[in-house]
């Protein structure tokens, strides 16, 4: 089986190198695991990223991100991933800009998410959970998004080969 890996964020800042810590405590949000991903595949990346904001990290270029709140699972995020994970599938694209010329913040807002802060990174190809988390945090301009302590929530979805992490906070 050949796979291939793109990746695209939603750059605020640049990816981090791998840090070793215990594992952080995972916060859950009004929602159980969402349908898009298996309940295992949810919680890993879930986990996996909680973890790296625990740690902090120093990014690729210099920029050291000190720990950071873990996140919490939001049903409105992974919907509005879903969705967007689902249209890249099916129409074999991949960007942050939806056929309908939507982006992810107004997909964020249909979701019912009423965010003050949004962002997104997106990828393909990575055949895990595991494998996407280390590919943003290994990719400037996704680590940004993993570590940004303003985030509070998160939704993540896969359809094929397309993954959508998709990040908040809410006014």
């Amino acid at each position: 089986m050949k796979f291939f890996f793109l990746l695209l964020p939603f750059a605020l800042f640049k990816a981090c190198e791998p840090a070793t810590s215990t594992p952080s405590p995972i916060r859950e949000a009004g929602a159980a695991t969402p349908p898009s991903v298996d309940a295992a595949t949810a919680r890993a990346v879930l986990d996996e990223v909680n973890l790296l904001r625990a740690q902090g990290c120093r990014c690729p270029g210099g920029k050291k991100y000190a720990p950071a709140p873990a996140l919490r699972w939001d049903a409105q995020l992974e919907k509005a991933a879903q969705a967007h994970a689902d249209d890249m599938r099916q129409r074999g694209y991949f960007s942050h800009t939806s056929t309908d010329g939507t982006d992810f913040d107004e997909r964020m807002k249909r979701a019912g998410y009423h965010w003050q802060l949004a962002g997104e990174n997106i990828a393909k190809g990575q055949p895990t959970a595991q494998a996407v988390v280390l590919a943003w945090r290994n990719s400037k301009g996704h680590c940004g998004n993993l570590m940004n302590p303003k985030f509070e929530d998160m939704g993540v979805a896969k359809s094929g080969a397309y993954w959508v992490q998709d990040l908040g906070a809410r006014q």
